[in-house]
């Protein structure tokens, strides 16, 4: 037992490396190994001879299918049939060569293993049939490039090996055709085996593939020319179909087994593909006549070529449908090269013309428009006698109420209606119109005069006013225009700059106008960021106070309330007056964070005035503030901190602030005025009689007191004297029927005030009783009446 050791060696270590990362290159060199040692087993014994071949072709067959599985390939069949191909071999290797010929001698069991050897070879094709097809492009050009290559390598085979066997065996008597088929199917395999390298590049796993198959190629063709001799296999033919079995096992176990999962078409470019194929047309019908002479030398018979001349016409035939297959996938390349070119221009197109418009109007966007712009103002600055352009910035008025009544599908197709008249009307050539973004337009006329501008903004102005019908309403719309023409400008950037100021104007005009923008236009505007700068400094240096003016009840002569009145001192500069200042502060915001302060300030103030005189105070609020949905909570939490009850504050708001808000603004407010009324909070209604529709909000606002304006009390023998104190009266009258409480303002006059007495009015407020004061002054005035003070 001693002489079967190495083989039991073998044996026990292959199958411990079988799932070790490097057990591949472990079955390559054992199994390569056992290869070598089985040919030089066969000097010594016949039997050993068969058990190292059955020992190596059984452990590779349960190293290849244990293999592949662990790579997670999706189709394991193509592996299930090449192990199969191997289980067959090993089959009738054991019984139809070991039981049949080595052992009993029978004739007839060997013929059965020439039938295994046949089966597992028509195995083996139908597996690289399966795997070359698989991952691959048309089924049918696989096979027609398997059977191009096959065609290539059967004519060199047909010569050397094949027509000398054919011609040597009627002399030597030997059973050819086993012998033959055996080739033949190699042929076959070599093509798929070619085919699957085309499609599937240069895996390792591929490459032992490769190697395997021929391998057993080589030692079938040796086999055929030792049987044609009449000679038994020798050491070649058995090292090569044991080769086999070892390099499928060391294939399947490779790591790039991993990527398998992967194949693809094409990984072998067509040119290199056709490259391989006129090859074979070349070199396969020269290599073949070259064996025809070697092997026929002067005998050599033109008959003898007929083999030769009838592959050469087979291989021709293949190529053609190939190349037309190539040519017709060429030209449909070709063809869906120029629609994606075509595509991409298009598409490009599509890009450059929505990067540089509004995809809402289709006008030119704000991008646009600076080029435009700066296309024009180039000429004029370079060339004399060129006009600079004019520009017209355009926003429209009122569209947010539109946005926000009937929602922005409706807003939306108002834009393009209004984009459509805008074209309509200044549309021409070398105009450029843009939509800047929201309901703001703007339109850029090259070498323009100031009059053509002016009339071009008097007909958009005339157009945009029409009404317009859209989902089943009528709807009005205005628009204010800035406009910037005769001006020489340097950048598109400071003409959008002096067409805004313009804009602005137009807007604080009235609105449904146009401005044209002027240097005094921008000075005003630094003047105005001067001062939004300084007054955002004043807030945090202090520089903000706060003065009180008593309201005075006319019947007692005690002070009932002051109002709260802000004033700013800059530092080193002269004060700023209240209308100067606070339009700026609503116009940046800052009236919120000021406001807020105001009435901290004076809640801080008046907590000593209620608690010994009973004098509340009254503070101004502005839109803005009313606007911040948490204004009454605010309102109530430094009532709270302060200790001032809700009764000793009196809210002071105007009619205009609710003219420049949405419905649901207005709505808003007056929730948030109810919430604090409910608290005790009063809210007077301040320059009553000058507004819009003061009656109307007396029925919705939530108002305690009105404020009548000082424009009611003109001085004694005025000629509307006795007009404007009936109007004086009808609206105290008023106010006493609907429960409201008025005060007066701007009495100046002894005489004013008697007569406000005498028609009955309760409070008054002026310069007659006091000045506004400092907040320690008040103190003062608290001590005695008004009454006594203008004695």
């Amino acid at each position: 037992m001693r002489r079967f050791r190495p083989i039991a060696a073998v044996v026990s270590a292959c199958p411990r490396f079988a799932g070790h990362p490097r057990g591949w290159l472990v079955y390559l060199l054992l199994g390569g190994l056992l290869a070598v040692l089985t040919p030089v087993l066969a000097t010594r014994s016949a039997l050993l001879e068969l058990l190292s071949w059955v020992t190596l072709q059984g452990i590779c067959a349960l190293a290849v299918l244990n293999a592949v599985s662990r790579y997670g390939l999706a189709d394991l069949r193509p592996w299930r049939l090449i192990r199969l191909a191997l289980v067959l071999s090993w089959v009738s290797t054991a019984v139809g060569w070991g039981i049949g010929w080595v052992w009993l001698k029978i004739p007839l069991l060997m013929t059965l293993y020439n039938v295994g050897t046949l089966i597992s070879y028509l195995v083996s094709l139908a597996a690289l049939v399966a795997l070359s097809t698989r991952g691959a492009g048309a089924r049918g050009t696989a096979l027609l490039d398997a059977g191009i290559i096959t065609v290539g390598v059967a004519m060199p085979i047909w010569s050397l090996v094949i027509k000398p066997a054919l011609d040597r065996s009627a002399h030597t008597g030997v059973d050819m055709p086993f012998v033959l088929l055996l080739p033949v199917i190699d042929l076959f395999i070599i093509g798929l085996m070619t085919r699957l390298t085309l499609d599937n590049g240069r895996a390792p796993w591929l490459a032992l593939l490769n190697l395997a198959y021929l391998s057993v190629f080589a030692a079938d063709s040796i086999y055929l020319l030792d049987q044609t001799e009449g000679r038994d296999y020798g050491v070649a033919s058995t090292i090569g179909w044991l080769g086999w079995s070892v390099l499928v096992a060391v294939s399947a176990m490779h790591p790039s087994m991993a990527d398998a999962r992967r194949l693809r078409a094409g990984a072998v470019s067509s040119r290199a593909r056709v490259t391989v194929f006129l090859g074979l047309a070349l070199l396969s019908p020269l290599t073949s006549i070259l064996g025809q002479w070697f092997f026929f030398g002067t005998t050599f018979r033109p008959r003898d070529a007929f083999g030769i001349i009838g592959l050469t016409v087979v291989l021709a035939v293949l190529l053609v449908a190939r190349l037309s297959i190539v040519a017709r996938l060429a030209e449909e390349h070709a063809e869906e090269l120029g629609t994606a070119l075509r595509r991409q221009e298009v598409l490009q197109r599509s890009l450059s013309h929505n990067a540089l418009h509004d995809p809402l109007t289709g006008l030119a966007n704000r991008t646009l428009l600076g080029q435009s712009l700066q296309h024009a103002i180039i000429p004029s600055m370079a060339l004399p006698g060129l006009r600079p352009p004019a520009l017209l910035l355009l926003d429209l008025d009122g569209f947010k109420d539109v946005n926000d009544s009937f929602g922005h599908p409706v807003g939306d197709e108002l834009l393009t209606h209004v984009a459509a008249r805008l074209q309509d009307v200044a549309g021409g050539a070398g105009h450029t119109l843009a939509r800047l973004g929201g309901d703001e337009f703007a339109l850029v006329l090259p070498d323009a005069a100031v009059g053509d501008a002016v009339a071009v903004a008097e007909r958009i102005l005339t157009a945009l006013r029409a009404p317009y019908l859209l989902d089943g309403h009528e709807l009005h719309l205005t628009t204010s225009i800035g406009v910037l023409a005769g001006l020489p400008t340097a950048t598109p950037s400071e003409a959008l700059r002096d067409a805004d100021l313009a804009l602005y104007a137009a807007k604080n005009a009235g609105k449904n106008q146009y401005a044209m923008f002027t240097s005094a236009l921008r000075e005003d505007r630094l003047e105005r960021t001067r001062l939004t700068i300084g007054l955002r400094r004043a807030l945090a240096g202090g520089e903000l106070v706060l003065n009180y003016q008593p309201v005075v009840d006319l019947a007692s002569g005690d002070i009932r309330k002051v109002e709260a009145l802000l004033r700013w001192n800059p530092t080193g500069s002269r004060p700023v007056p209240p209308d100067v200042f606070i339009p700026i502060a609503e116009e940046s915001g800052l009236i919120v964070p000021i406001g807020t302060w105001v009435l901290e300030q004076a809640c801080r103030d008046a907590g000593r005035w209620y608690e010994r005189h009973g004098v509340s105070v009254t503070v101004n609020v502005s839109g803005r503030q009313l606007r911040e949905p948490d204004f009454a909570e605010t309102v109530l939490d430094i009532l709270a901190r302060h200790g001032l009850p809700e009764q000793a504050l009196v809210l002071e708001i105007t009619e205009s602030m609710l003219l420049a808000t949405t419905p649901a603004e207005t709505a808003r407010i007056i929730a948030a005025l109810a919430t604090l009324r409910e608290h005790g909070v009063r809210v007077a209604l301040d320059d009553f009689g000058t507004g819009y529709s003061s009656l109307s909000y007396l029925r919705t606002l939530p108002v305690d007191i009105l404020k009548i304006d000082k424009s009611f009390l003109p001085p004694s023998g005025h000629a509307d004297h006795h007009q404007m104190r009936a109007f004086t009266k009808a609206i105290l009258e008023l106010s006493a029927s609907l429960g409201l409480n008025v005060i007066v303002e701007g009495v100046e006059t002894p005489e004013q005030a008697a007569l406000l007495q005498q028609m009955g009015c309760p409070q008054a407020q002026g310069y007659l009783f006091s000045p506004p004061v400092a907040a320690l002054q008040v103190d003062g005035l608290l001590a005695v009446t008004p009454w006594q003070q203008v004695a």
